[in-house]
């Protein structure tokens, strides 16, 4: 006996894209309609796979064109994540859509599996150095989050891995990472100028640990930073002043504050135990966000354009899913106080991803060319 399904399904009607609707209007309109809607590129890709003609349409020059003479700009967050059981293998990327899951674009294969650097600018993200089989390297990489495709950039002067590297007024200023035997004033930090697509040189003064936490506050141009020896610094790069705390930050303890990231002038970061904790960049004593109940093992943490966290983790219930949620903040009498705007599953991870890892995570802002 055939199964009843209710609500019954309703038939399918069959109907050329070509004799209703949008599609039933010339060419040249439709592209021009298409631009003036400004739709996302996730609503884009969706047209495109509806037939060959919404495909045609959709990838046409003259939509491209047009959308980058009106400037149509829309913020994505992307994901690295290392999902392959082989270690050497290259990691994965990801873009998180409208619907809270990630979708794969194209990787790198020739990408350092581990121990690289990431800066996200204006229309993409740059991959700095790594280890490949144990070796380090000075390769840069960047992906262009438009067209989702990789370019070869200028290699940096010294190969390095785990290196401490901040974007600070059109300059990516890198230091730390090299060969403890070969690293010296002159080299154990470099700068990337944008604009000009060069490296240069930045004096850093040599120092005992490397930087394992670091991060910009854009307003003031301060990049803030903790050493493996536990001592805290803030320097500005553009002038080469470079100033230590006058004392040790007992608040840290390596591997107990990671992810730090900046919201306006405040310093956010994913502790131990699921909290989330915050604190004032000129003490750098960290203090848990208040109004979050439920503590999550979290695995990434990083904000989006909104100005919110956004944060990462493993559920192994039933089946193994990397979960997420956006955190909206406010400040109240003192503390900083989050509320969760959504949370939904955004990635099924195999039975062999039991050892997945996100290496990366930021919002970038992407406009067509």
């Amino acid at each position: 006996m055939e199964e009843e399904r209710w609500p019954p399904r309703a038939k399918k009607m069959k109907v050329s894209p070509s004799s209703s609707g949008l599609w039933s209007l010339p060419d040249e309109v439709v592209v021009n309609c298409l631009a003036q809607a400004q739709i996302s590129r996730f609503d884009l890709a969706a047209l495109a796979i509806a037939s060959k003609s919404h495909r045609s349409l959709v990838s046409s020059p003259e939509l491209l064109e047009l959308r980058r003479r009106m400037g149509c700009t829309e913020t994505c967050l992307y994901v690295c994540m290392r999902i392959s059981p082989d270690p050497s293998s290259p990691p994965g990327w990801f873009i998180l859509s409208p619907h809270h899951r990630l979708n794969p674009i194209p990787s790198n294969p020739c990408q350092a599996p581990e121990s690289s650097s990431y800066v996200a600018v204006d229309g993409g993200i740059y991959v700095l150095g790594g280890l490949i089989d144990g070796h380090r390297t000075q390769d840069v990489w960047f992906l262009d989050c438009f067209s989702h495709t990789w370019n070869r950039a200028p290699s940096m002067k010294m190969p390095r891995a785990s290196a401490s590297a901040n974007l600070v007024d059109g300059r990516i200023y890198v230091s730390g990472g090299c060969v403890e035997e070969k690293a010296n004033p002159i080299n154990w930090s470099e700068v990337f100028d944008l604009k000009t697509q060069t490296w240069g040189h930045w004096y850093l003064p040599k120092l005992r640990f490397s930087f394992c936490q670091s991060v910009v506050i854009e307003e003031e141009k301060k990049v803030y930073a903790v050493d493996e020896g536990r001592r805290s610094f803030y320097l500005l790069p553009s002038e080469c002043l470079f100033w230590r705390f006058s004392k040790t930050s007992d608040d840290f303890i390596p591997g107990t504050r990671n992810d730090w990231c900046a919201i306006g002038k405040l310093l956010f970061c994913r502790g131990t135990c699921g909290r989330i904790l915050w604190c004032e960049p000129s003490e750098l004593l960290w203090k848990p966000v208040m109004g979050l109940e439920e503590h999550y093992d979290i695995c990434r943490l990083s904000t989006n354009s909104a100005g919110n966290i956004v944060i990462f983790w493993n559920s192994h219930l039933r089946q193994t899913w990397l979960w997420s949620a956006e955190i909206s903040l406010r400040r109240e009498q003192g503390e900083i106080w989050g509320k969760m705007e959504w949370s939904d599953a955004v990635f099924k991870l195999d039975s062999l991803s039991h050892s997945s890892k996100i290496l990366f995570s930021a919002s970038v802002l992407v406009s067509a060319k």
